[in-house]
């Protein structure tokens, strides 16, 4: 079973990067852009040609989690990284009008471009195509220590026996990787956090807490409360670029034009809600244009009535933001 090293895969991501942003036209950069989601689909969520060309961009990518739902019993999840170089994608202007079908790309068409791509990188075309790309995500992630079974339900294999295919193992490690599918099989679930690039631009100290305001490369401004501690084990001072962050489950969503006391207010459209039986994933665009995702659960939404297309108030609190320097 062929698969391509983690030096290869480095090469290959940096060249479907270069490639997406040498486009020249609008219509070369709306084909490259759908391309490009469909080539991450697979390299980051190891799924089969047919299943990412299947993929719903409203619906199954669920920002929160960091997963792309693919089956009824299959949900995989993926770097937090990986989902927002996806979600960067589908919130692209050239494409807003594919919202929804942006990776609905004839097969073809998409084997012909991943062994130009593939060839770009001075590797056989044969082995930049969707088949190994999959096996490689797999492979990665039993050198990672990921037990096979883990990988068995990620790749959606039929058996471990298919996993174990995807790497070399000597007798010793075959046990290893063979124990470790009889132990707790899971693999790490955290929320998403929204991320705002910017500068601090003022910074009120008081007694024992700072109120910080960084302003992001679209002018939107967020504040964040934080010790005097963090104060000056970040060294945080005025101009200096920073990332705030904060999770999906501390966004609250309200009528448009409600108050809150909340450190931070915006106002935003639903793109999109992916629901579940007791939450649901919430995708907001402001209207500044940043994207952000919320966690709520689904009484809220049924009685705000929430849905794509939904005007509404975005809300933080200052307490929830964490500034994280460069």
């Amino acid at each position: 079973m062929k698969y391509l090293d983690a030096e290869t895969l480095n090469l290959l991501d940096r060249t479907w990067s270069d490639w997406l942003e040498k486009a020249r036209t609008l219509k070369q950069r709306r084909i490259r852009l759908r391309l490009y989601f469909v080539y991450l689909l697979i390299r980051h969520g190891g799924l089969r040609l047919g299943e990412a060309l299947e993929i719903d961009d409203k619906k199954d990518l669920i920002f929160s989690t960091s997963t792309i739902h693919v089956a009824d019993d299959r949900d995989i999840q993926i770097q937090d990284q990986a989902m927002a170089s996806l979600l960067r994608i589908a919130e692209d202007p050239a494409v807003s009008d594919l919202l929804g079908s942006l990776s609905h790309v004839d097969p073809g068409y998409v084997r012909k471009n991943f062994y130009l791509v593939a060839d770009m990188c001075g590797i056989d075309k044969s082995l930049g195509g969707p088949r190994v790309l999959r096996h490689s995500r797999g492979a990665e992630l039993l050198n990672n220590g990921i037990p096979v079974s883990i990988v068995q339900k990620f790749l959606g294999l039929q058996s471990p026996a298919q996993a174990v295919q995807l790497k070399d193992f000597h007798d010793s490690e075959a046990r290893q990787i063979l124990h470790a599918h009889l132990r707790r099989e899971t693999l790490r679930h955290s929320s998403a956090r929204n991320a705002f690039a910017g500068s601090i631009t003022t910074i009120r100290e008081g007694m024992t807490t700072a109120l910080v305001v960084v302003t992001s490369l679209s002018g939107l401004e967020i504040r964040a409360t934080v010790s005097m501690e963090s104060m000056r084990t970040l060294s945080l001072h005025k101009g200096q670029t920073v990332t705030a962050t904060v999770k999906a489950p501390w966004v609250v969503l309200t009528k448009e034009g409600s108050e809150t006391s909340l450190g931070n207010n915006y106002t935003g459209t639903v793109l999109y809600v992916r629901e579940g039986e007791i939450e649901a994933s919430v995708r907001i665009r402001l209207d500044d244009g940043t994207g952000m995702a919320a966690l709520m659960g689904m009484e809220a939404v049924r009685r705000m009535e929430i849905g794509e297309g939904t005007r509404c108030s975005v809300s933080f609190s200052s307490m929830a933001v964490a500034l994280l320097p460069g």
